[in-house]
């Protein structure tokens, strides 16, 4: 599977620490070798909102239009979880998730768990 930086993440990749950039290095690499399976993190569809959200359709309406998913990636470290057989962190990673790419576009903390901004996701003309 292709992995890709947007443009965003990857002028703040300089100011992460070498241990959390080396943990999305890592995860790239294993997508591209092994695509999104066998993976330590929970990795979901970003879409888990409450229906009581006030924000709840714009939201879903932006993780459809870019099939948003997010990765708990590891930072600073991971925690089992109480609700299945996965890891979970402080902090994910968003992206976006084509047939045969991933587009990687940005490093949140969660919670609270909100999506990445639209100058992530959006392309300078």
């Amino acid at each position: 599977m292709k992995v890709t930086f947007g443009r965003k993440i990857k002028s703040h990749m300089l100011k992460y620490s070498e241990q959390d950039r080396q943990k999305i290095l890592n995860f790239a690499i294993h997508v591209q070798e092994h695509g999104l399976e066998i993976l330590p993190g929970k990795n979901k569809r970003s879409d888990g909102f409450s229906n009581d959200d006030p924000l709840f359709s714009s939201k879903m309406a932006l993780v459809k239009k870019y099939n948003l998913w997010h990765y708990h990636i590891g930072i600073p470290s991971y925690t089992n979880s109480f609700y299945g057989d996965y890891k979970t962190s402080e902090y994910i990673l968003h992206y976006i998730r084509g047939e045969d790419y991933i587009e990687i576009v940005d490093l949140g903390r969660h919670p609270p768990f909100s999506l990445p901004s639209h100058d992530c996701l959006e392309e300078p003309p």
